[in-house]
């Protein structure tokens, strides 16, 4: 008997070679599982027509989202053929590999619960071993949350599915396929042994993919500071600073609490991009003046051994990249100007323009002697932020700082969350911004006399 059945309306120019790769593909998962064969085959069913796809979409969710292109609320694998997914934004490029894997995530599961179907609070495994069979990622996760967020809250946690991977990725590689296999049959086993497990994966994740010292060089009930052994002499001073800004961060943004966050300090920048490539899809670009990311919700950092002799300064980095962790939880859509901006003027890192002759050199030399563009939603990461013509952090700066001069909190908090209004903010903010600072601060007068 055939494990799956493929249904389709219309000849699939790739047919011949998906059902090839689906019969070696459920093969190996029925093998991983010990199984013969499924009680009943599995259908897969090919959708040809995206609006027929989203009406039936309809009576199982409450909103159908571009992104949309499988499920299995019916019981079956429903999947939307290679052609109508390349016809969405969001899967303009997906390959008949990609398509295979999406269906041989939803055929482990089927798998799964051909042994026991009870996934209560160990949904993490379940996703665990679908993302591994399936081998839907080449990239880690740390596991950057609590313990009852993924037992609990698993759909939640930020960067679930590749967590989940990397939890799975971690069992196979160090523990015996008939340990794996008597969780599958014993999930109340399971339950008990989650947390001893997510202790050993942290572990086994800093070991095989953290180059830098096992033990925390500082830490509290607010950040945890992983640093390589060059980067000394700033432990006390530079978790107080950025623990008692953290309070001050989050009063300003609204937030009552922000779980413990990892700080990952590297000595080599070499090192330090390596590092973020292992948590980034392979081939992801990595622009050149890159010195700290805020990859996996963990603020990673490269530094120059002297910086670590000011404290403060140090902080204020750290800060930085903590401010985009928070913004990109809340936010609906990254704006990366409006994203910088904060993060900056937050982060303190620039309070020496506060002094009223440092703004104005600033805006004279960094501004108003550059060619920059009006819009300034059009600068992203890459050549466009950072070029000959002008610095996208220094435009960042002065705009948020002339929206948080001219706005309350409530409405800066209300922008983070609704992108639309940043981004029409944005077509002309940085004009409205270098006239506000002009007639603030006297410059045009200056130069006339």
């Amino acid at each position: 008997m055939p494990s799956f059945i493929l249904e389709c309306d219309k000849n699939l120019s790739y047919g011949e070679d998906l059902i090839k790769k689906l019969e070696q593909d459920s093969s190996r998962i029925l093998k991983f599982f010990e199984l013969e064969n499924l009680k009943q085959p599995k259908k897969i069913k090919i959708w040809t027509d995206r609006k027929k796809y989203q009406k039936y979409l309809e009576q199982y969710v409450p909103k159908c989202y571009e992104w949309m292109c499988g499920d299995t609320y019916d019981e079956n694998i429903n999947m939307l053929s290679l052609e109508e997914c390349k016809k969405t934004e969001s899967h303009q490029d997906m390959t008949l590999e990609e398509m295979l894997r999406i269906i041989n995530h939803e055929f482990t599961h089927a798998c799964q619960q051909e042994i026991n179907s009870d996934a209560k609070n160990v949904e993490w495994f379940w996703e665990a071993l679908a993302t591994n069979l399936a081998d839907q990622f080449d990239h880690v996760a740390s596991m950057q949350c609590e313990d009852d967020d993924l037992i609990y809250h698993l759909n939640d946690v930020p960067y679930n599915y590749e967590i989940c991977f990397t939890i799975g990725k971690f069992m196979i590689e160090e523990y015996p396929h008939e340990k794996i296999l008597d969780y599958v049959k014993n999930p109340d086993q399971l339950r008990k042994d989650t947390r001893k497990i997510f202790k050993e994966e942290r572990e086994w994740f800093n070991k095989r993919y953290l180059p830098l010292p096992s033990l925390p060089r500082a830490e509290n009930d607010d950040f945890k500071i992983f640093a390589a052994n060059k980067l000394t002499g700033f432990e006390t001073d530079c978790l107080s600073y950025i623990t008692e800004h953290k309070e001050k961060i989050l009063e300003f943004l609204g937030l009552d609490y922000f779980r413990k966050v990892e700080v990952n300090l590297f000595d080599n920048q070499e090192t330090f991009i390596d590092f973020i490539k292992k948590l980034r899809w392979k081939g992801a670009k990595i622009p050149e003046y890159c010195t700290g990311t805020y990859d996996n919700n963990m603020v990673n950092l490269f530094l120059p051994t002297k910086q670590v002799k000011n404290p403060k300064r140090l902080g204020s980095i750290i800060l930085h990249e903590f401010i985009h962790i928070i913004y990109n939880l809340y936010t609906d859509r990254r704006v990366v100007w409006f994203d910088e901006g904060l993060a900056m003027n937050l982060s303190g890192e620039r309070n020496n323009l506060l002094e009223k002759e440092n703004l104005k050199r600033f805006i004279a030399d960094q501004l108003l002697s550059k060619n920059f563009p009006s819009n300034i939603n059009s600068i992203t990461h890459g050549e466009l932020f950072v070029n000959e013509e002008y610095n996208g952090y220094d435009l960042s700066y002065l705009a948020v700082r002339y929206l948080l001069e001219i706005k309350t909190k409530e409405e800066i908090q209300e922008m983070i969350k609704n992108s639309e209004k940043v981004l029409e903010i944005g077509e002309n903010v940085l004009a409205s911004a270098i006239d506000y600072y002009q007639e603030k601060l006297d410059i045009n007068n200056e130069k006339n006399d």
